[in-house]
């Protein structure tokens, strides 16, 4: 298996305001854009041979600095995609706090326990089983590392299942920073057998 690192895209503007983008499109902000151009150094210090990233904007721009930074081919695959937040999307956590009940604080505590499917979203389950799918397909594959760009909640997702822990403890593997980390490959090879 290759070294796998992931890295979560970079900036927009509804990640300043804290807005929930689940599936919405949104690009890169000026801000997203060199954020980028200086994460190019860090990733150059390590084996990357390939990126793959979400379909959406936000994470295939990031891609596409970065491989130009590094001189790799890119590609989007839809299993990278953020997990469908539904009617949640466009709000800010404080909004949806402020509602009775809490439905996105007690996700976010847990989202095995709240389903999604009740607000147009994605089941967690649902979710996990494309990103486990697409990690295992990437056994075998010739490249030294590859680099993934994620979505926060996918992140954490695959976080959870290759380490094995219980999706109570979701919201400890939600990640802001865009640096890149390399997945633990005995957890990720275990989790693909």
């Amino acid at each position: 298996m290759p070294r796998i690192f992931v890295a979560r895209h970079c900036k927009t503007s509804w990640n300043l305001e804290r807005r929930i983008q689940g599936r919405t499109d949104i690009p890169l902000c000026e801000e997203g854009i060199a954020e980028a151009k200086a994460n190019c150094e860090l990733l150059r210090a390590l084996p990357i041979d390939r990126i793959l990233s979400s379909p959406l904007a936000r994470g295939r721009q990031t891609a596409e600095i970065y491989g130009k930074a590094l001189g790799v081919p890119i590609e989007a695959w839809p299993e990278w995609i953020e997990v469908n937040m539904g009617e949640w999307e466009g709000y800010t956590h404080g909004e949806l706090s402020a509602r009775e009940p809490a439905e996105y604080d007690r996700w976010l505590a847990d989202p095995s326990q709240v389903p999604l499917s009740s607000i147009g979203g994605e089941d967690v389950w649902s979710a996990r089983k494309r990103v486990v799918g697409a990690l295992c397909s990437l056994i075998g594959r010739p490249e030294r590392g590859i680099l993934l760009i994620l979505h926060k909640y996918i992140r954490a997702i695959l976080q959870c299942a290759i380490l094995d822990l219980p999706f109570r403890r979701f919201s400890e593997e939600i990640v802001d920073s865009t640096a890149p980390s390399e997945l633990p490959s005995p957890a990720a090879e275990r989790l693909c057998r």
